[in-house]
């Protein structure tokens, strides 16, 4: 088993924060793969490689990647998959505009302390999933945020699920699911799993809604892996996963100089999201403090 964790990236800017995460996250105790959004252009990824000089960069097979689709899943699955080759001990999901708030010394002994834990997170919400799973939503791939923010893309998509209803043509009965976050930390054996059950839970999820936040947590309660939950505590990633998401003040909020104590102090070890064309001021302090 390798010792090292894997951190996989999925990202869609290459931007001053991009690059900060990748300078934190570059470590002797780590691997990076990074998927970057195919819509993206002009990314050079020597020169990213470049930046990093003591873990391992991997860039993976990239895919253009719309809002509520099933390609944001099959991102994660392209990165879990070429990461699990190498068994690492852990990995950890973030998005390019997450930052870790902790030291690498303390995340790493932190996950050697709770070895074998799963770091998903829960919310509970059935009854507003639940018609995300009945339904088959074929224009979400295309249409995206359009799908509810138009009123073209809400008609376009309203039609199919009046017609499913008219007909009784509903999908996915007999399958327990949940929704969370889609950022995680798992094992190695929960990470296999997951790759080798790509092609039933495909066919799941495929033209659902939103995927990408009931993906990982479905797999994880229909699998012997809901025993090695770190903390099956609802509506709190700040203790699930580790991460602080402030889901009150914003969609999600976006972190502040003026949060920086709050942050530091939260006791989670990863935070999202930040801008640093909203505040680039916090991203210099945190690593400012890290680099200590």
């Amino acid at each position: 088993m390798n010792k090292k964790d894997a951190y996989l990236i999925l990202a869609h800017r290459n931007d001053y924060l991009f690059n900060t995460l990748i300078e934190l996250l570059d470590n002797e105790n780590n691997d990076i793969y990074i998927h970057m959004d195919k819509k993206t252009k002009n990314i050079n990824e020597e020169l990213i490689k470049n930046k990093v000089k003591k873990s391992n960069l991997y860039f993976v097979n990239r895919i253009k990647c719309n809002w509520g689709g099933f390609s944001l899943v099959k991102a994660e699955l392209n990165l879990l998959e070429e990461a699990t080759k190498n068994n690492y001990r852990y990995y950890h999901l973030l998005s390019g505009q997450d930052l870790p708030i902790k030291s690498q010394n303390e995340i790493y002994d932190f996950f050697e302390k709770h070895k074998g834990k799963q770091f998903i997170s829960f919310q509970d919400e059935k009854f507003k999933f639940e018609k995300r799973i009945k339904y088959y939503y074929p224009f979400q791939e295309i249409l995206g945020r359009k799908s509810f923010k138009t009123l073209y893309g809400k008609i376009l998509c309203n039609i199919p699920i009046k017609l499913q209803n008219v007909f009784k043509l509903f999908r996915n009965k007999n399958i327990s699911f949940q929704k969370g976050d889609q950022w995680f930390s798992i094992t190695n054996d929960f990470a296999k799993y997951i790759i080798e059950n790509e092609k039933k839970y495909k066919k799941i999820f495929k033209n659902t809604y939103c995927s990408d936040e009931l993906f990982i947590q479905t797999l994880l309660i229909n699998s012997n892996y809901e025993e090695k939950l770190y903390s099956n505590e609802y509506n709190n990633p700040k203790v699930s996963t580790k991460r602080f998401i402030d889901w009150n003040r914003g969609t999600p909020y976006v972190w502040k100089k003026d949060d920086f104590n709050e942050l530091i102090s939260s006791g989670a070890l990863y935070a999202r999201k930040f801008d640093e064309n909203i505040d680039k001021e916090i991203i210099d302090k945190i690593k400012l403090h890290l680099s200590k």
